[in-house]
């Protein structure tokens, strides 16, 4: 819990030797102040209390509303706990809209700060890049209320008379949605109505990436003659067997259990990317994981390619090998193991709405019917057991 207390920092003395009254508020191991306009010298001020002044009584009045008004907001506030307390104070000190008049670079960077380091190479680079395509277009010091559904549509016109791909359109475009999202649920701006609501964003294109189940069982049952052609077989087939999972969030989990239990560290800052994904881990990815696992933390490291970074620039170079074992005449990349994964599984008859489940996909808001459906593990085991059941 949060705590707040009245003080002087002495650090922070005036010109004159006086200092301003300030409200300290510590919280998750971090300490900020919220300046007030009161000015006294050192000896006027102990315990909290402005003392020695014949106005001291109107001023400690005047120091207490203060003191409550910004209490009572942070006493209000759903899941303090996991605010910072930077955006505690700048929520507590503007409760309507949290911190007002923000522009658009200011959360980008606030944004971009919170990327683990080991996901900052690649996606890193591709937030800066579409924020940068952005800017381009709305020109420095664009406030974010200035985001309007008449500006978008006029970006999304400025991208395609570039000639740019709709690929490419559609990924700019997603990762603004991503960073506005961010900025509304801080409350830094509220939209009356959605920026996106008329924009027409052009669909990626679809590329056949996934493999067929003989295709499939080529991979698996490889002899790799080296050690780093070994490491992408098993990242591959791991990817497999735990239903498309991503290399960053098969990274980050503590396999010390018997179940997988998390959200896709690629949608958490999106609308709807809260949903946890949960199945039992299936005999198939077991000696694997065990091959990888470090004991004491129960991470998987892939040999010496102990990043994200560096496992994906060996994938990158090393993916071709399983592509020729394979015969794999179009686009193949570690992609295709997810994307392969559902693919079985609509083959078999496995309704959608639990491929997407298991993947860590929101189900599509167009499938209405969908809505009155409840995806529970019992339904992604089950799943998994078939598809996997299949490469026997």
């Amino acid at each position: 819990m949060a705590t707040f207390s009245l003080v002087i920092v002495p650090a922070k003395k005036l010109s004159d030797g006086t200092h301003k009254i300030r409200i300290r508020v510590a919280h998750n191991s971090d300490t900020r102040f919220i300046t007030t306009e009161i000015v006294v010298r050192e000896n006027e001020f102990k315990n909290g209390k402005i003392v020695q002044r014949p106005d001291k009584d109107f001023l400690n009045i005047k120091l207490q509303e203060w003191y409550n008004t910004y209490f009572k907001r942070y006493l209000e506030l759903e899941h303090a706990d996991s605010l910072t307390c930077v955006q505690l104070v700048k929520i507590i000190t503007n409760p309507i809209t949290g911190e007002q008049y923000r522009k658009f670079e200011d959360i980008v960077e606030e944004f971009l700060s919170q990327i683990d380091e080991e996901d900052r190479t690649k996606t890193y680079k591709l937030y800066k890049l579409a924020a940068n395509r952005f800017l381009q277009f709305t020109g420095p010091n664009s406030l974010m209320e200035h985001i309007t559904p008449v500006r978008i549509n006029n970006y999304l016109n400025s991208l395609k008379r570039e000639k740019l791909s709709g690929t490419t359109i559609n990924i700019y475009t997603t990762l603004l949605k991503v960073m506005i999202n961010y900025a509304i649920k801080m409350r830094y701006v509220e939209y009356k109505v959605d920026p996106f609501v008329t924009a027409k964003i052009p669909s990626s294109r679809k590329r056949d990436t996934y493999i067929t189940v003989k295709q499939l069982k080529k991979i698996r049952d490889m002899e790799p003659r080296k050690y780093n052609e070994s490491v992408v077989h098993d990242i591959f087939m791991l990817t497999y067997y735990l239903a498309g999972m991503n290399l960053v969030d098969m990274l980050a989990y503590d396999f010390r259990t018997d179940e997988i239990n998390y959200v896709r560290t690629k949608t958490r800052n999106t609308k709807d990317g809260d949903h946890i994904t949960s199945f039992t881990i299936p005999e198939e990815a077991k000696p694997i994981i065990k091959k990888y696992m470090n004991k004491n933390t129960g991470r998987i490291v892939f040999g010496k390619y102990k990043t994200y970074v560096s496992c994906y620039n060996t994938l990158t170079r090393k993916l071709d090998t399983l592509k020729k074992i394979a015969d794999i005449k179009h686009d193949f990349t570690l992609y295709s193991a997810r994307k392969s994964f559902v693919q079985h599984g609509f083959d078999l008859g496995i309704p959608l709405s639990t491929l997407e489940y298991c993947i860590g996909q929101s189900m599509k808001e167009d499938r209405p019917i969908f809505n009155y459906v409840t995806i529970m593990k019992k339904h992604a085991d089950k799943a998994i057991r078939e598809i996997l059941d299949n490469l026997k």
